[in-house]
C-alpha cells in the first residue's frame, strides 16, 4: 500500500521546558496524524513555534518579555508560518520510500499535491514557480 504521509523535521529540544514534549531522534521526522500523543502534540508546536522564532516586522508588533510570549510570539502574528518537513511517500509493503520532504517538497505546498490527482507532475525545479 502506498501512503504519503505529512512529516515534521525535529531538531534537538534538550532544554525546551515550556510545556511537555515527546523524546525524537533530532533531524528524524514525526508524522503528523490523529493518533499524536499529548507530547506529541507539544512537540509539534514546539517545532512550528521555534521555525517561525525570529524578530517579527514591525506591523505585528513588540515582542513580549516573557520566556512563552517569547517564544510564541511569531507563531501567534505571522501570517505565513514556516515549517520544517514535508512529505513523505512509501510503499508499506517494502518499505520503500519514493518521496522525502525537502525544499521543493515542503508542507506550504501541499495543494500542488492535488495535480497529482488531475494526473499532473508537480516536482519542479527549486526556486522555480
Amino acid at each position: 500500500m502506498i501512503v504519503m504521509q505529512p512529516v515534521l523535521e525535529i531538531s534537538a529540544a534538550d532544554d525546551f521546558a515550556l510545556w511537555p514534549v515527546g523524546e525524537h531522534e533530532p533531524y528524524g521526522y514525526l508524522v503528523l496524524n490523529g493518533e499524536l500523543t499529548p507530547a506529541e502534540v507539544g512537540t509539534a508546536v514546539m517545532q512550528i513555534a521555534d521555525c517561525n522564532n525570529f524578530e517579527p516586522e514591525v506591523e505585528h508588533g513588540p515582542c513580549p518579555t516573557d520566556p512563552l510570549g517569547t517564544f510564541l510570539h511569531g507563531l501567534l502574528t505571522m501570517p505565513d508560518l514556516l515549517a520544517a518537513g514535508g512529505f513523505r511517500v512509501t510503499d508499506n509493503a517494502t518499505d520503500t520510500v519514493f518521496v522525502e520532504p525537502g525544499c521543493c517538497n515542503g508542507l506550504e505546498t501541499w495543494r500542488d499535491w492535488l495535480e497529482v490527482l488531475r494526473g499532473h507532475l508537480i516536482w519542479r525545479a527549486c526556486g522555480s514557480r
